[in-house]
């Protein structure tokens, strides 16, 4: 089958690659997005590795899915207690070997609701990720770093339960309106941007990282009796609200290319010149 796997170098090559087996029902992939964190995988420790998991595909039965990328077992103590992403179940890869192929080996999965085309419904993994960070981000005056695709859902997620959303970017094609003072929350999903976070929340606010934002000054925690929040990936919980909250939500423009056109598409989201870029075999 076609995929996109990389080279010795860490570099993505389109060619044909054996088709998955094992465990898992094998599903055709109809469109896969290209996430940032698949960006930083092309190196040369991941040679061989097919990326991508923001996967929409048919099953064997004709449903149009979105598949779950990673699970917990949902029965340790840090499942119970909402922290799923550190469960020792969780590293196990449910998409095999990733979806940027044509076809994968998948453990769970959503349906996709009707009306959502298959690429705009890559957004549901994504969008999961924010639902779930968003549950950490107390109501008020929030101020979203970094307006990527995940920085514009953050900014969607919470204007539409009615906080009042700034939303900034060092790119000022992104950038949004920067607040006028002090405000309650900041979500960083811009790297390094620990130390704008910091300046920007008032006192006794709360700081939620969803990137690497950098060196934390444990002297401005503790002075400024801040609450830091980490929080990363989804749940298939989450995948189930994102499915009900994506009809309602306005995304940016997205940008779909052929497999056999990665090189272009990973070129656009380098220069950030796409929003999103979404694959499809």
């Amino acid at each position: 089958m076609r995929a996109v796997s990389l080279d010795a170098a860490g570099r993505p090559v389109v060619g044909d690659v054996a088709e998955p087996d094992g465990d898992g029902e094998l599903v055709r992939v109809l469109a896969c997005g290209l996430c940032g964190s698949d960006v930083e995988k092309l190196r040369p420790e991941f040679a061989g590795a097919v990326l991508g998991h923001e996967v929409v595909a048919e099953t064997a039965d004709g449903r149009r899915v979105a598949l779950v990328h990673h699970r917990g077992c949902g029965a340790c103590e840090r499942c119970r207690a909402g922290h799923e992403s550190t469960c020792a179940e969780f590293a196990r890869a449910t998409i095999r070997p990733g979806g940027f192929a044509e076809r994968v080996r998948a453990d769970a999965w959503i349906d996709v609701p009707d009306g959502l085309d298959d690429a705009t419904a890559t957004a549901l993994e994504p969008l999961a990720c924010v639902v779930r960070g968003a549950e950490a981000v107390p109501p008020g005056r929030v101020l979203v770093l970094g307006q990527g695709f995940v920085g514009t859902l953050f900014a969607a997620v919470l204007a539409r339960r009615g906080d009042e959303v700034f939303a900034v970017d060092a790119d000022p094609r992104r950038s949004g309106r920067a607040p006028d003072g002090p405000v309650d929350a900041v979500v960083v999903c811009a790297p390094g941007a620990g130390a704008a976070a910091f300046a920007a929340v008032r006192a006794a606010g709360t700081v939620v990282v969803f990137a690497d934002a950098g060196p934390l000054e444990a002297d401005a925690i503790y002075r400024g009796e801040l609450t830091v929040v980490g929080r990363r990936s989804a749940t298939e919980d989450a995948m189930r609200v994102a499915a009900a909250l994506l009809p309602e939500l306005e995304l940016p423009a997205l940008t779909v290319l052929p497999l056999e056109r990665f090189d272009e598409g990973l070129e656009l989201f380098r220069r950030r010149d796409a929003a999103k870029v979404v694959f499809v075999p």
